[in-house]
Parts: C-alpha cells; structure tokens; sequence
C-alpha cells in the first residue's frame, strides 16, 4: 500500500477549495514513512510543491535556539541559571528586576519580558538591516520597558526572552546566530534546507500564502527558520536517538517541565519545557505514551506543528499556508494514527473504535442528494463525507465522525449511521435527538443508449428566464450533462451557478433515462432526501434539441449564433430570450430598457452580471449574453 497517497487523500479531504500548500513528514525509527507536498507555491504561476520547498516554521524554531544554546552550555561556556545580562552587557530596562533574569527564564517563557518586539518580527525581504543593528533596535526597546512580574514567578508565552537567547547565542559564540545553527546543527544532520532568513539556502525555495509577499523574518531565534518537513524530521529525530549534536543530559534538560504559574487549575503553563510548548504530551483520542515533546509555531502566513514521540519512536512535522484552514494538530495525529493501524497493525486509538472493514465494504461508496454529489471516506476511526461535483470541487460536508461501535459521531456530539429499506441504502443524521435519511446510496442500472451517450458534456442554456425571476439570477442559466462516475448508467445535470456560487453552488441533479428523450429522478430518500427531483424532456424544435427541465426551456448550446453587438432595437421577435455566443472579448454592454433584462454568463455558464441585480461588469473574452 502507498502510505503517502493514502495519507495525502485523507488530508485532501478537509482543505479549503482554495488552500495554497500544506506539507507533512512521518518518521518512524529514523525513516521517513510518509512525506509530501500540497497545493502551489503561491506564486502568479502557481507552480506545483514539491518536498523541496520550505515552509516558515516561526516558533518551532525555538527548539532549534535552544539546541544552540545547550551546545553552548556543553562547551562550558553558558550557565541556564546565571543572569543574561552577564552575557548580554548592554541589556537594560527601566524595570531593575532584569538583572534577575537568567538564561533559563528566558527558555521556560518565565522572564517576565513585556512579549514581542514587532518591528521587524516579519519582513518581504532581508538584508538592509544586519544583526547587530537589529540586535541594537532590540536594545533600545527593552530600555524603554517594564517586566510584567518578577523573573520566574509565572510562564507566559514570550517571544522576547527567545531573542535574548538568540542574541546570547552570537555574542558568546563569536558567530552570527544562523551560521552557528548551521554548522552546528542542520548541517551536521544533513537538514539543507532548514536555514534562518540571513543564510537561506536557495536550493530550496519558499512558497508563500497565494496573493501575499513572501515572509522572512529578522526575529530569528524565537522564529525565523525555513525548512522541508522531511528536514524538519530530522531535527526531531535528534531528541530520540544519542547524537553527536545534543548530549543525553542536555535533551533531559530540555523535557523536564519547567513552566511556573500560580493557579492551582493552570494544567498548561507547568508544561513548559526548555523551547517546548509542552514535555507531556496527552491527547483524549490517541494513546501517545509518555514524555510527548510538541512546539507549534505560527507566523502571518504559515501554522505549523512538531511532535517527537517516544513510545513509538516517531517524528511528525507539518505545515501550511492559512488559507488551508485544517487543524495542523487534529490532521498530523490523525495521519499518523491512520498510518500505524493501516501500515503496522496497531490501534493507537482511545476514546472510537477504528470502523470494521465490512462495515467499510457494505456501505463506502456515491451517496446522492437531489442536488449534489457525496462521497464516503472511511480511514481510522473516522468518517468523512465529501461534496465532490463533475467540475472536479470538493469539500467536506460531514468532518472527521467517530466510530463508537454503533454509529458516527460528529464534533457537536450528534450521530451518523446507514440503514437498509426497501432494497436501497440510505445515510441518516440526527438532530437535537431526530433523526433523518439524508442521501441516498447510488447504484447502478442499465448502460447508457446511444442517444444519452451522444448527450454526455453536451451544454444548454436557459431560453425562457423572465425578467422578475430571481432564481436565474444564481443559478440554472446553464447545465451540462455529465456521467456519475464509478457508477453506471446515471446521470447529472450540473447547472451552472454564479462562480464560486454565493448562496447555492452548483445544482447537480442526478437522473436516469426512462427513454432516450426522457429521464426521471430516481432518488427516494424521505423528509428532504428526495425533494426537488428534476426529470429532463429533450424535444426538436426547428430542427434543434431543446429541454424542458427544472421548470425552463433550455437550447443546445452548440446552435447558438456568435454575438455581433446586438442591442434590444434590433432583436428578431421570439417568445424566448435572444442568447448569442460571446466569441470576442465583450468591452461594453448594451442600454437596457425599463421592464427588460440582460445577463452575461462565462464559458462555464455562470452569471457573471445581471441588469436585475447590477454589480461591476468585468469584460469576459469568451461566454454567452442574453437579452430578457
């Protein structure tokens, strides 16, 4: 089994249609197992990603500065518990208390430093500002500060104190903090691509979130490293085998929990580590074992997560744009549960059950509603229920349903389960304690005729809209009829929609022929399941195929005549509306008279302007305009 394909197809499923990459990376035992890349590089070409490109980590890479200043320790030349001042001689601030705070405060977020220095935190680009001046704009705003409390009293999530640590790092060392995090940590590994901004390694290329600048950033210890997932792995693994780059002792160190607050109920600030948001890892779904070392990081376009577990000797890294919108924690561990069950045999599954195998082969399959497509995806413990429709969009109707033994259970606790009646498979859903047949399960009939066949990704278009109809104002202008896939003889009108549809989205009707110019919905789903059914009736009128279907009369697109400046003076007289074929680039459009109406519809059908409701019209180069 391909474990990165199936692994891939899972994470698919709940990414925003428009995302721009997501990467993730399992190792297990010190091998990658899994690894891939998502999406484009964000760029106007939208090249595709490869496992090359490098995401902004952003606070992951407090680990890394960590790392750095542990080998600093090792080389007896930095103490955790001695003041940083005594490192850093031109620190100061308004509040005396600084002289307090030690190296370690600053790695355990216990400094009291007022958070972050946000001049400069991220830049398009970097180079006119060199360390030392940034260091010394550091400086400046830390003497014109307070401390929040006193210096190890509480743990607050602290940029800051991470700075601090970077800029200790370069002074002690004699090194720029990114030449010392390459020679003495990523390079070593062979993790190439993970760099700092000011040693980027141009190898490996950045994306960045689609219509932003590309992200750099100067605050660099706290974070600015850039790296793969398969490199990031990497660097993880080093926390779970002896190497040469971090001591026994000093890992140890790092996964004591170090954090401090003063609220007996506070089950997170205690959890600190040194660089690590959490040492003790637990999760309600999964059995993780102990000592689960995790760091998040997230920057203005990317979020990202690390997780390092022990009990199954196991590193996972991912990263995505925003615009992605999953949850990179709930998506990695249900990746990697996904994987040790299908892979290796092993449920690492608490609270759901993983779904019976022939429950999955029993009800996995096409499930229809009377407008659109749905799919089944069972993986893990899981369901999901995807909206899949011929123009090749999906998203996730019914996200991440646990198993229980029983039936599905979604994330506000209500339930999910398929019912056999009447020699037809049918998928339920409960509401405040009702239950409901949602879909209905395809299957399939006689193959198609010669005449159907003939009419797959054939177009039509509306002829009989009216001037005070408002439904054709988002919706059935167009439709196309296209082939049910995987299942046979079925078939769906897929009416156009404005684009991206902001109400309804594409209606997606699916029928099966009665004859060769008649079809008939077919789905018997109660309640809402079987509403608004469509049957199409394919008549000749003067010579051209027309359809009467959804309450309007719709013509073969391929008779329409091409657009040649017509204007509602010189229409030829017809019971029904004048459509041409926009062939040329359509600048203006013509004057509309009082009680008439003009739509304008791409090549893909849909209303890209209506005189009924007017927004900017946007020249199209190809598309149909109809007079009302």
């Amino acid at each position: 089994m391909d474990m990165t394909k199936r692994l891939s197809e899972i994470l698919q499923l709940n990414l925003s249609p428009k995302y721009t990459s997501v990467s993730y990376a399992i190792m297990i035992d010190g091998e990658i197992v899994a690894a891939d890349a998502l999406g484009n590089d964000g760029s106007k070409e939208k090249n595709a990603v490869t496992l090359k490109h490098t995401y902004n980590i952003c606070s992951i890479s407090k680990v890394f500065c960590t790392t750095a200043v542990m080998k600093l320790v090792e080389q007896g030349k930095v103490d955790l518990d001695e003041p940083i001042c005594t490192y850093l001689p031109d620190f100061t601030m308004l509040d005396p208390r600084y002289r307090q705070i030690t190296v370690r405060h600053c790695l355990n977020h216990s400094s009291g430093l007022p958070g972050t220095q946000w001049k400069n935190f991220s830049a398009t680009h970097v180079g006119e500002l060199d360390n030392e001046e940034y260091y010394s704009e550091v400086y400046q705003y830390l003497a014109k500060s307070h401390l929040k409390a006193d210096p190890g009293k509480y743990s607050v999530y602290c940029n800051d104190g991470f700075t601090m640590a970077e800029m200790l790092v370069a002074k002690v060392s004699g090194m720029s903090f990114g030449e010392f995090c390459r020679e003495y940590i990523t390079e070593p590994i062979g993790a190439h691509s993970t760099r700092v901004s000011t040693t980027v390694n141009e190898e490996y290329p950045l994306i960045r979130e689609s219509g932003k600048q590309p992200e750099y950033f100067y605050l660099q210890g706290c974070g600015g490293f850039t790296t793969t997932m398969t490199d990031l792995c990497k660097f993880g693994n080093l926390f779970l085998k002896p190497n040469d780059v971090i001591s026994e002792q000093s890992k140890a160190e790092m996964r004591k929990m170090q954090g401090a607050s003063f609220l007996e109920d506070d089950t997170c600030s205690e959890y600190y580590g040194l660089g690590w948001d959490s040492v003790a890892v637990t999760d309600p779904e999964y059995d993780l074992g102990e000592n689960v070392q995790m760091k998040g990081g997230n920057s203005f376009q990317f979020t990202s997560k690390l997780y390092v577990i022990p009990k199954y000797n196991a590193v996972l890294a991912i990263s995505e744009t925003h615009d992605s919108k999953i949850d990179v924690a709930a998506e990695i561990l249900n990746l990697f549960a996904v994987y040790m069950l299908e892979a290796k045999g092993i449920s690492i599954y608490k609270k759901y059950q993983p779904v019976p195998k022939e429950l999955i082969e029993k009800f996995d399959g096409t499930y229809l509603v009377p407008s659109s497509i749905l799919n089944t995806h069972f993986f893990g413990t899981d369901l999901t229920i995807t909206n899949d429709d011929t123009a090749g969009n999906h998203h996730a109707t019914f996200k991440n349903m646990k198993f229980d033994g029983k039936d599905f259970v979604d994330a506000n606790g209500e339930k999910h389960f398929f019912r056999e009646a009447q020699g037809n498979t049918f998928f339920l859903s409960t509401y405040r304690g009702k239950s409901f047949a949602s879909s209905m399960k395809a299957k399939d009939h006689p193959q198609l005729s010669e005449a159907w066949e003939k009419r797959v990704d054939k177009k039509y278009v509306a002829i009989s809209i009216c001037e005070q109809d408002m439904a054709s104002g988002e919706m059935m202008n167009g439709f196309t009829i296209k082939k049910l896939p995987n299942v046979q003889g079925v078939l769906i009108a897929s009416f156009s929609s404005v684009p991206d549809g902001e109400i309804y989205g594409r209606f997606e009707g699916s029928f099966i022929p009665e004859d060769d110019n008649t079809g008939r919905g077919f789905l018997q789903a109660p309640y809402h399941g079987s509403r608004d059914l469509i049957d199409p009736y394919f008549v000749d009128m003067d010579g051209v195929e027309h359809c009467y279907v959804a309450s309007y009369l719709y013509r073969d697109e391929q008779a329409l005549e091409n657009y040649a400046g017509q204007t509602f003076e010189n229409l030829p007289q017809t019971s029904y509306n004048s459509i041409y074929r926009v062939t040329e680039k359509l600048e203006k459009l013509p004057e509309v008279p009082q009680g008439r109406r003009l739509i304008v519809l791409n090549e893909g059908m849909e209303v890209v302007y209506d005189s009924q409701n007017p927004k900017e019209y946007k020249a199209i180069e190809k598309g149909y305009i109809s007079f009302i």
